[in-house]
């Protein structure tokens, strides 16, 4: 069933297709991932996709915004929007939460893009709105490599409770994940609740040779979808709430996007600009201008790629290489993965404002 499917997405993919599908007999399955369990284990179906660093891409995208001429403040809280004679929305006041300065900002067209927050902030608009979040809670375990020692990820399209489970070889450790629960208190630093941690552990020991407990948990961390409500306001199972995207433009010119995933960022980005655009809050232009545009430190199609020779993770920073092993400490390593040279780069060229930046939002690390 799911091996037709994923032969579909070969055929829908075409030339933009990564590799195509196929099916793996029992010995084989075991030659791909040597730490699966062998019990009642009948074979599998690979398939490829894409793994990326999501603080690094995040990154290079606010980068690429203001070498095109945007203008970021980070650190930066909205405190309240503001309107015109009209009552339009004609901009917002923002704290800098380093200093409490506040900060009058003026715009011909104001996006709210907070995920899990757009309601709050939908309701410094119109207080007493419907929500149309429902956040949902997903868990990720980070455990050794050594209890799924290949370069390949597992995924179990369908577990005890109907949900997915994956195990992802990812920064020289391993992913557990993950969970779909919903989640009203919207805390900024979200933890786990034991039961999604028991789940995860249970369900890997179903799956690997290997089972990971309790105690080999380096880390873990949760993050939070905001899912878009039903129509009718009924959230119910998060589990069966869309995944896509949804804009919305209220009378006020304030415009919310919300729902998506890293996966459609430049779709959901052109979306929001045409309904901008058809609300005549901004100066129409010809869609699909980003879809050629290479963001900061993407090489020209023919330029060589980062030799093996690198430091781990320099190929990270694409064209940028160069100039980091340029920088003071470039051959000290702070921890695997991280040179002084990419503390160094943080600060100057990316913004950084503080060590959690740096090993947090810069990269990946704090979180293995």
């Amino acid at each position: 069933f799911y091996g037709i499917g994923l032969v579909l997405y070969d055929l829908l993919a075409g030339r933009a297709g990564l590799g195509r599908t196929r099916f793996l007999d029992r010995q084989r399955t075991i030659d791909a991932v040597p730490g699966v369990r062998t019990d009642g284990l009948a074979g599998a179906v690979a398939y490829w996709d894409g793994i990326f660093d999501d603080a690094r891409l995040a990154l290079t995208l606010a980068r690429t915004a203001i070498a095109q001429g945007a203008c970021i403040l980070n650190h930066c809280r909205v405190a309240a929007l503001t309107r015109d004679g009209d009552g339009r929305i004609d901009g917002l006041e923002a704290i800098d939460t380093e200093t409490g300065t506040r900060h009058r900002v003026r715009a011909r067209c104001v996006i709210n893009a907070t995920g899990v927050w757009v309601d709050e902030v939908r309701r410094m608009d119109r207080p007493g709105s419907r929500d149309i979040v429902q956040p949902s809670q997903g868990v990720h375990l980070v455990v050794d490599r050594e209890f799924q020692p290949s370069d390949r990820a597992i995924l179990v399209p369908s577990t005890a409770d109907g949900r997915v489970l994956f195990v992802v070889p990812w920064m020289g450790r391993t992913i557990l994940g993950t969970t779909d629960t919903p989640r009203d208190d919207l805390a900024v630093e979200p933890l786990p609740f034991e039961e999604e941690i028991d789940f995860i552990l249970a369900e890997s020991a179903r799956y690997l040779a290997r089972a990971p407990g309790r105690a080999d948990v380096r880390s873990m961390w949760v993050g939070l979808r905001p899912l878009v409500r039903p129509a009718d306001g009924e959230a119910g199972n998060t589990k069966s709430v869309s995944r896509e995207h949804t804009v919305l433009v209220a009378d006020s010119g304030l415009v919310t996007v919300t729902g998506g995933k890293w996966t459609t960022y430049r779709a959901m980005a052109e979306d929001v600009l045409a309904e901008c655009f058809e609300a005549k809050l901004l100066p129409a232009r010809s869609a699909g201008t980003t879809a050629g545009l290479r963001l900061v430190g993407a090489p020209p199609p023919d330029a060589p790629t980062v030799p093996v020779t690198a430091p781990p993770g320099a190929h990270l920073y694409g064209q940028e290489a160069a100039a980091l092993a340029r920088l003071p400490g470039a051959g000290r390593e702070l921890a695997p993965g991280l040179t002084e040279a990419m503390v160094r780069f943080a600060a100057r060229r990316e913004y950084a404002r503080s060590v959690e930046d740096v090993l947090a939002r810069r990269s990946r690390l704090l979180f293995v």
